[in-house]
């Protein structure tokens, strides 16, 4: 009879969840939970981050960290859920409110992010952070001048604030002012040359221009800045187009595809490049495939697609 009662407690010992009863462990499951997340693993890190908070319903640290990780597994009402926790246990802290704020315009909720720094943002409103989000808030509803007049706030407050005149040149490339996009979207790289989503729509603008040999420069450094990126293979892919090499372009378009498949205009573009090379079967999938994905994604956004004016990407 002991003996089977000791089996028995065995057993729950290896079935139960893992109790953090003491301080140490629950510190250890935190580092790792980090561990987890900064290694790109965020399904284990979600795990880890719900054991520590089993045990403490009010680590902040957890909460946070189990935001981060639900909100790049695309998982946005969750992630908005955990922020909005950490906010009550820290109010109108600036980290929390842009994470909440950045998981509520995934949730196409921009309403939801005019409330929250109307409630919560009064003590940081002279924050260019703040005043970047609010600035995404009113261009995810159409709001252009709001958007830019919070813009330029952000920059009277910082210069150099990351993103900004990226910002500028997106609003003005999605509504046709190519030459004022051009401006900003320099200005940006003149800030930071390694950002990616500036040099993609540099390149896009001066295309548009018919600057075409500045465009192909652009793509170059692209090339020699971050060879193995979605967004250098699409650019790359619609430059093999521009000229009519089908072939290469489809390439560059799987390559695209291959390194992010979850983005719809790689699709769309390999099946308009598989069309000219008569291979319609596979552009008949690829279609299908940018119209589940398209019909996923928020309105309007993305590089370029969509019959909607697209609005400022997650900038981060």
């Amino acid at each position: 009879m002991l003996k089977s009662y000791a089996v028995l407690l065995g057993l729950i010992a290896i079935f139960a969840p893992l109790s953090l009863g003491h301080a140490e462990d629950m510190q250890a499951a935190l580092r790792r939970a980090q561990e987890l997340e900064k290694a790109g693993r965020s399904s284990e890190a979600i795990q880890t981050y719900r054991q520590v908070l089993d045990s403490d319903p009010k680590c902040l640290r957890a909460l946070v960290g189990l935001g981060r990780s639900y909100y790049v597994s695309g998982e946005f009402a969750q992630a908005s859920a955990n922020f909005e926790k950490g906010l009550q246990l820290r109010p109108a802290d600036p980290e929390i409110l842009n994470w909440l704020g950045r998981s509520y315009l995934r949730e196409r909720r921009p309403e939801k992010v005019l409330e929250l720094l109307s409630r919560e943002g009064s003590s940081s409103s002279n924050s260019a952070s703040i005043h970047m989000l609010r600035a995404r808030a009113y261009d995810a509803q159409d709001k252009l001048e709001e958007a830019i007049q919070e813009i330029q706030r952000a920059l009277e407050l910082d210069p150099h604030f990351h993103g900004a005149h990226f910002a500028l040149g997106f609003i003005a490339w999605s509504t046709g002012n190519m030459a004022s996009a051009e401006k900003e979207l320099q200005q940006e790289l003149r800030l930071d040359p390694h950002e990616r989503l500036a040099a993609y729509y540099l390149a896009e603008v001066l295309e548009k221009q018919g600057k075409f040999s500045e465009a192909d420069a652009v793509l170059t450094e692209m090339e020699h800045d971050a060879p193995n990126t979605y967004l250098y293979h699409l650019a790359a892919g619609k430059a093999q187009e521009r000229e009519k090499n089908y072939r290469l372009a489809a390439e560059h378009y799987q390559e695209a595809i291959r390194l992010d498949p979850k983005q719809p205009e790689a699709h769309y573009r390999l099946g308009l490049a598989q069309t000219a090379l008569g291979e319609h079967a596979k552009a008949k999938e690829e279609f299908a495939v940018f119209t589940q994905l398209h019909s996923q994604t928020e309105g309007g956004v993305g590089h370029g697609m969509g019959r909607m004016r697209p609005h400022l990407p997650d900038f981060h």
